[in-house]
């Protein structure tokens, strides 16, 4: 399908919005921002403009209308780096409105110095006059079409390249606050294959307002051709025999119990080049092979430090462990000793360490090599006072990378290896048995980036019976001139973890499940290139003056074209939220607070044709009503615990992982830190919606009365209850109540109904009742309650 000239906005719009068979346009992209921004180093030559802060000014305004009451604060000129090593310059413009000096928004753009281009608009609306509906004006559908019709605003030369993106939209929720963006995704495409680090990001708010709009595009980029990509099944296939699963347990830290290791299954991210199905890597930075289980020693060399351990390590101790355990010269100069000491809420453990830092003579401080320029010589070490660990050690040699020559590597990556595991063996005696060297081979580097490094890089990873702590582990950095390890770090921890492992999913099933969560993409991605940093000295001044190279060129980038391949990657179906695969039930789990999360929309079979249909199904995408047995059983009575979980997820627009750690004293003796309801209620505590008592109650029946004053209480309102006088109270039943200004304000604001003039306080409420009081209860908020600090 083709745009063609004579297509009114909706039709081109419609357009835009196809997944499928994008229309190929002429390719005259207008330069703009590189898809990777990296700041110009300071004192980098900066591109001269083609286009002047007026012009600047003159074309923002032109696609965009700032509102009355905005001024120009400031105009800045900055610059942005090309993969290329190019410098692009860009005008950033900041439009603010105060009233009485009083902050009411801003609006900020960026226009292509080059080009005139807009790359860049966000707005932040503080005006307390501005109220967001409930639901909002405008459904992802409507923000879709006013995205689509921004863009026809812009003037882009690139806009027939552009493909939609649904990976947002597919696991869109309906909201649960007006205040709500809608993220709008165009991707770069080449002959109809997406190039998503090229493209325009738009925000469009709930009022139907673009709030945002970002353009990145390169031009410098060349794309291969002529490449055959395997089919789809095939690529399937291959992600299947390719992917690499492991055991690895993780610890939910915002769980509202105690913090237990939950064991998952993990898979490390691949792509495939298209043309062969092959593992495929940017090229510069390999994946550390992962083929290793077998620890140092198949028993532990000595014992784990106590957890409980007091040594109190002096300061004099703490150096002499770093000194005894490290090559530190012997003229360095002990800079600072502090001490430090912290309690950890999650255990009441109380942790200290000394931090040490060491500094060399600044006459001693030379290199050995004249072309080479030394800077600063520091060494930072941490140690823990109390079993003697060492934490960290590192050793800064100050090396300016300007006219860095190859580093001349005497000591092989074997060398290194052994150096490693020896320092290990000593300083980690009691977990060599849970320790495995994970390293990347020498063979895997890229040999431009060999040339660079300094330190080889060795690692190990914690490991017990076959399934990974975490990120534990050790890291050691080994001088590939001297020898000496120069970087150091200990990530192990104290935490309980199984000594064996528990029965799991058969690893087939697991990446059965860990694959289904992702769509298979054909897309173009980059060769990165690893760039000696930009220079700033004397040199490159005079270069430019001689005209050896152009301002603001590096001359350490590359000289060839970037290149984008032909690739396939896994793209995630869901980005709500960050998941895990539970390895013994195959539940997907929130990885912040460890609940069982439901990928798909959840759907029940008791509820189609219902009076509240919608309001029920709202509340059950946000997990704030129980599914038992497929059924939500709607027209049941809902508990106490029930209404406090729903009302606290719509007042936090149904945003989880509210967290209450060991720290956190129960406010009623029934619902204890391991009740599913713990958060939920505490949480309705802090907000004032709870008084703490001696029991809760939480399978008690909520009644209409209890249901009212919850829902006063949320808008804020509960203080006016005390002024009976001024509330409507003829109410058949009105001496049943024993708050009338709360029966009337539900009332009067609709949220809730009467019976025959009876308000009934003591009626049970159903399920049903709930979730459309609540969501009576979302719209009446937006258009009632002021309207607070809000940023777009």
């Amino acid at each position: 399908m083709k745009l063609v000239k004579t297509a009114g906005t909706v039709a081109i719009a419609s357009a835009l919005l196809l997944t499928s068979s994008p229309p190929v346009w002429a390719n005259e992209a207008a330069v703009g921002q590189a898809s990777k921004i990296v700041m110009p180093v300071p004192g980098s030559a900066q591109v001269d403009p083609q286009i002047t802060k007026e012009q600047a000014i003159a074309a923002a305004k032109k696609y965009i209308q700032i509102p009355d009451g905005y001024t120009l604060e400031s105009v800045n000129l900055n610059s942005y780096m090309l993969r290329n090593g190019k410098n692009i310059p860009s005008w950033n413009l900041n439009f603010v409105k105060r009233v009485k000096d009083q902050y009411y928004g801003s609006i900020n753009m960026t226009v292509n110095g080059l080009n005139g281009k807009l790359t860049g608009y966000s707005m932040n609306d503080n005006d307390p006059a501005h109220k967001p509906s409930y639901p909002p004006k405008a459904d992802y559908k409507a923000a879709k079409e006013i995205a689509a019709a921004w863009i026809l605003k812009m003037d882009l030369d690139a806009k027939e390249q552009l493909l939609y993106n649904n990976h947002d939209e597919q696991s869109f929720r309906t909201p649960l606050d007006g205040n709500y963006q809608y993220n709008i995704r165009y991707d770069r495409s080449v002959d109809g294959v997406a190039f998503p680090e090229n493209g325009i990001n738009i925000t469009v708010n709930g009022e139907g307002q673009v709030t945002g709009y970002n353009y990145m595009w390169d031009d410098t980029i060349t794309f291969e051709k002529n490449v055959k990509p395997i089919s789809q099944d095939k690529a399937a296939q291959a992600f299947h025999d390719k992917a690499n699963v492991s055991l690895a347990y993780m610890i939910p830290y915002q769980a509202s119990e105690k913090k237990k290791p939950l064991i998952t299954y993990t898979m490390d991210m691949l792509q495939l080049n298209a043309a062969n199905g092959e593992p495929w890597s940017p090229g510069q930075l390999p994946v550390r092979s992962t083929g290793n289980t077998e620890p140092l020693t198949a028993q532990p060399l000595g014992e784990v430090p106590s957890a409980s351990a007091d040594l109190n390590l002096t300061k004099e101790q703490a150096i002499a462990k770093v000194s005894s355990s490290f090559a530190i010269p012997a003229n360095a100069k002990l800079e600072d000793a502090s001490y430090n000491e912290f309690t950890n809420p999650e255990t009441d453990q109380v942790n200290s360490s000394w931090n040490l830092r060491w500094s060399l003579p600044k006459e001693e401080n030379s290199a050995a090599d004249a072309s080479v320029k030394r800077m600063d010589y520091s060494i930072w070490a941490t140690v823990n006072s109390k079993n003697g660990e060492i934490m960290n050690y590192n050793v800064n040699t100050g090396y300016d990378p300007t006219g860095q020559k190859p580093v001349n590597a005497k000591v092989s990556q074997e060398e290194a290896k052994s150096k490693a595991i020896e320092f290990v063996k000593k300083q980690f005696s009691g977990y060599t048995s849970q320790l495995v060297l994970d390293i990347i081979a020498e063979k895997d580097i890229q040999p431009e980036l060999l040339k660079q490094m300094r330190n080889w890089d060795v690692h190990f990873k914690r490991v017990i019976d076959g399934v990974s702590a975490g990120y534990e582990g050790v890291n050691i950095g080994v001088d590939r001139e001297t020898g000496e390890i120069v970087n150091f770090y200990n990530s192990i921890s104290s935490l309980e973890y199984p000594s064996k492992k528990p029965d799991v999913l058969a690893i087939d099933k697991a990446k059965e499940l860990l694959l289904s969560q992702y769509d298979i993409q054909l897309n173009y991605a980059t060769v990165e290139k690893h760039n000696i940093p930009m220079p700033y000295d004397v040199k490159y001044k005079l270069m430019i003056a001689a005209g050896e190279i152009a301002p603001g060129t590096n001359p350490g980038a590359s000289n060839e074209p970037t290149v984008a391949q032909l690739v396939y990657s896994l793209t995630p179906k869901y980005t709500r939220e960050a998941i895990v695969l539970d390895a013994q039930t195959g539940d997907w789990r929130n990885a912040g607070t460890g609940e069982i999360v439901s990928l798909e929309k959840v759907k029940v079979d008791d509820i189609d044709g219902h009076w509240a249909q919608n309001e029920l199904q709202l509340m059950l995408d946000y997990q704030a009503l129980d599914v038992k047995d497929g059924k939500v059983n709607p027209d049941q009575s809902i508990t106490r615990g029930e209404m406090i979980k729903m009302l606290v997820t719509a007042m936090n627009g149904g945003n989880g992982g509210i967290r209450y750690g060991a720290e956190r004293k129960a406010s009623f003796a029934d619902v204890a830190a391991g009740s599913a309801y713990f958060a939920y209620v505490e949480n309705a505590v802090d907000r004032g919606l709870l008084d703490p008592g001696a029991d809760f109650k939480p399978e008690a029946k909520m009644n209409r009365e209890e249901m009212a004053q919850l829902i006063v209480k949320a808008l804020g309102y509960s203080s006016l209850t005390k002024y009976e006088g001024i509330f409507n109270d003829s109410f058949a039943d009105k001496a049943k109540l024993k708050n009338v200004g709360e029966a009337a304000i539900v009332v009067g604001l609709d949220i809730m109904s009467l019976n025959d003039g009876s308000f009934q306080p003591e009626q049970e409420v159903t399920k049903a009742q709930a979730a459309t009081a609540f969501f009576r209860y979302l719209q009446k908020r937006a258009e009632i309650q002021d309207r607070q600090h809000r940023v777009y």
